[in-house]
């Protein structure tokens, strides 16, 4: 085999694939979106302060930007059951409520000791008063934060059963965990 011959055969062993791929994206053949089961966030929004180096690397938070009704105290009590159901995995893993009712922080302290509670951080309070759009992204709604305090997926509830809202986002948080190469 000459090398005219060879260097066309490899040509085209490339050329194929990467045609294919084209194809298959551009005609929406391939759906992106199969694996996760969250919305990912369009752009970074920096929910909590990062950590410092430890064995926490993941958060799941429950944000609630207004006062702390039933739909509230029912989704807290989801998160508390989530947490418990990572079993050995909790070690990376915190939950975490994040409210402006500092009534209900101060209740979700007493009843769930192992929920990290946190009122809204001034800059995110500054982002929901700017946009009525961003309100309604914080209003009952669980998300995966990494260790830089970083929403990535939300899970809004509205709409949904709570169960399968619990059991993505616990998929999801495996999935994460899983990969995460930052706690080797």
């Amino acid at each position: 085999m000459n090398a005219r011959r060879f260097f066309l055969l490899f040509f085209l062993c490339a050329l194929i694939p990467m045609a294919a791929a084209k194809l298959s994206l551009s005609f929406g053949w391939f759906s992106g979106a199969a694996t996760n089961k969250g919305q990912w966030l369009d752009r970074e929004l920096q929910i909590i302060p990062a950590f410092k180096q430890g064995d926490i690397h993941w958060t799941i938070a429950y944000v609630n930007a207004g006062p702390c009704m039933e739909s509230c105290l029912e989704a807290v009590g989801l998160l508390h059951q989530l947490y418990a159901g990572l079993g050995r995995k909790q070690l990376g893993v915190q939950a975490m409520f994040i409210s402006d009712d500092g009534a209900a922080i101060e209740k979700m302290e007493r009843q769930f000791a192992v929920l990290k509670t946190m009122p809204l951080s001034t800059q995110l309070n500054q982002l929901l008063e700017s946009s009525l759009d961003n309100n309604a992204m914080f209003e009952h709604q669980f998300f995966i934060i990494n260790q830089q305090g970083v929403a990535l997926l939300r899970y809004p509830l509205e709409g949904a059963t709570y169960t399968h809202v619990a059991a993505d986002l616990r998929a999801d948080l495996l999935r994460l965990y899983n990969y995460d190469r930052s706690r080797l």
